[in-house]
């Protein structure tokens, strides 16, 4: 039974909002367990719970991502709030905040709002004393301490797994493959893109994948070491011959870069390069704190090889001092039209945008060293949500329509393109209306070199990332394959693409839209066929 322990202030005949929250569903107070320990509180006390708050499988460290809290401290702080008292569990399932001022500044401003927080399972009063008021502060700090302890203790383990051998991380790479095992070693099978283990006890390790990628990343090198190839010249080639990378999308000389430098293809498990501490930012560990196994898993290339490459790839680099680097990038934002790393790694004689980052931290800190400063929207992470959720959301609309319709829709790998009923072949692509520094607003299109879709549909997205403006549909042959068009937003500059710009994704039921085919005699056949832009009606 529940007990008011030293309270002096009744719950009574109040209306309360109960807030739970679990992390994941292994843990011991799963959300259906605090909802009963609450309601035999509720019961205890005289209190009628009329609202309830969840956050199911969110971490507690920070308020971020936690939508349910977020709603109720905004209810609570609203002039009409439907209740007086927010039920939780305990301190933990309010938050395990790494700042316990953090945690008591939104009970604060609960209770400034007149709606006061308690503790159901805590053994101290809610009614303000000094000893609650400690012994809450001390949970608070408890309940953080939680937190970085276990951060730590799984990061110890995951380190000590991949000294093993196992692989802790995700996507492999070109050319390997992850393969699911038993805790006896017995292999299970091969895991496909986005495939987990769902046993804890299992373990990932990681074998030379499909023979024609192995083949390729052996032949990488060989352009590289022994016929001298750059990584632009090896991603161009690559592009050419319309071979995509390990994502489905086209090669870039950081593709390359990543082939040649990583030491898993010589059968190297390297871990702990970089790590992310709860709620903290991503840092690069420094060399003493990488984890490797010698021997993980079999190379594809011998050691040699790799050694070759690694010799080619740091003398191109290292032998510039930081100086001359940054001469080279103060000439290149005084005459470039475009200042981004994708150019910098375009513009020949310039090191690649990635040696700046590794000299200086970061790309902006060596504009920064060399006085300037972008004046344009970074590609940050918040630009490639907006973007990606443009486009999956009109692949959905899209698909939904054609299902409705009757159509077979299939989806490729990389989600980004669709086939109709196994013949017309559509690909998806968000462009962003950009400020640059000496140009106006622009965006820019390209036909992709690696797959030849039967149309590319654009989507163009203005500068606050909302909803689309509007939509190009590009047939086959309408663009030079390759060739980057950059065009200004402004009226009139662009109306060769007018033609081919439509408000709304609904375009493409009209072209998927199945039309009879012309008899001999003129007459339309009772046999419907597929008509597609560009194609005219079939005849004798």
């Amino acid at each position: 039974m529940w007990q008011a322990v030293g309270t002096s202030t009744s719950l009574s005949g109040r209306l309360a909002a109960q807030y739970v929250r679990m992390s994941t569903d292994h843990q011991q107070y799963s959300t259906e367990n605090q909802k009963l320990a609450i309601a035999e509180f509720a019961a205890l006390q005289g209190i009628s719970v009329v609202a309830t708050y969840e956050d199911a499988g969110k971490s507690g460290v920070t308020l971020k991502g936690r939508p349910a809290l977020l709603q109720l401290l905004h209810d609570a702080l609203a002039d009409n709030h439907a209740f007086s008292v927010v039920l939780v569990y305990d301190v933990s399932r309010w938050g395990r905040f790494q700042d316990v001022d953090e945690s008591a500044h939104y009970e604060y401003m609960c209770r400034k709002a007149g709606v006061q927080v308690v503790y159901c399972a805590e053994q101290f009063a809610w009614d303000g004393s000094a000893s609650a008021t400690l012994m809450k502060t001390l949970k608070r700090a408890m309940a953080g301490e939680y937190s970085r302890e276990l951060s730590r203790k799984v990061f110890i383990g995951q380190c000590r797994l991949a000294e093993r051998g196992f692989w802790q991380g995700a996507a492999p790479g070109y050319g390997l493959q992850r393969v699911l095992v038993d805790s006896d070693g017995t292999v299970k099978g091969p895991l496909l893109q986005r495939e987990h283990k769902s046993i804890q006890t299992d373990r990932v390790i990681v074998t030379p994948g499909d023979e024609h990628e192995v083949a390729l990343v052996r032949r990488i090198y060989d352009w590289y070491v022994c016929q001298g190839v750059g990584c632009r010249r090896i991603a161009d080639r690559l592009n050419a011959f319309g071979i995509c990378n390990a994502h489905g999308r086209p090669w870039n000389p950081q593709h390359i870069t990543d082939i040649l430098s990583s030491e898993k293809y010589v059968g190297t498990n390297v871990y702990a390069r970089t790590s992310k501490k709860l709620n903290a930012n991503w840092q690069r560990n420094p060399y003493s704190d990488w984890t490797r196994s010698v021997g993980a898993f079999p190379p594809l290339v011998d050691r040699a090889m790799f050694d070759a490459a690694e010799r080619i790839r740091t003398n191109r680099t290292q032998n510039l001092s930081d100086d001359e680097i940054l001469k080279r990038l103060s000439d290149f934002v005084r005459s470039a039209d475009v200042v981004s790393a994708k150019e910098i790694d375009r513009a020949p004689g310039m090191p690649a945008g990635k040696t700046y980052a590794l000299r200086f931290g970061s790309i902006n800190n060596a504009y920064a060293r060399v006085g300037y400063e972008p004046n344009s929207h970074s590609a940050g992470p918040e630009v490639f949500r907006a973007s990606r959720a443009a486009q999956q959301g009109c692949i959905r609309n899209t698909t939904e329509a054609l299902t409705a319709l009757g159509h077979r829709v299939d989806m490729s790998m990389d989600e980004t393109t669709i086939r109709v009923d196994d013949e017309l072949v559509i690909r998806f692509a968000v462009r962003l209306i950009l400020h640059y520094d000496r140009r106006g607003p622009r965006w820019r299109v390209r036909w992709p070199t690696y797959s030849s879709p039967d149309l590319l549909v654009v989507l163009r997205l203005d500068s606050a990332f909302e909803t689309p403006l509007d939509f190009y549909v590009f047939p086959r042959g309408s663009l030079v394959p390759g060739y980057e068009f950059s065009l200004s937003v402004r009226s009139g500059s662009s109306e060769s693409f007018e033609m081919f710009r439509y408000p709304d994704e609904s375009i493409l039921l009209q072209l998927t839209a199945r039309t009879r085919m012309e008899a001999f005699d003129g007459n339309q056949s009772s046999q419907p066929n597929r008509r597609y832009p560009g194609t005219a009606d079939s005849s004798a």
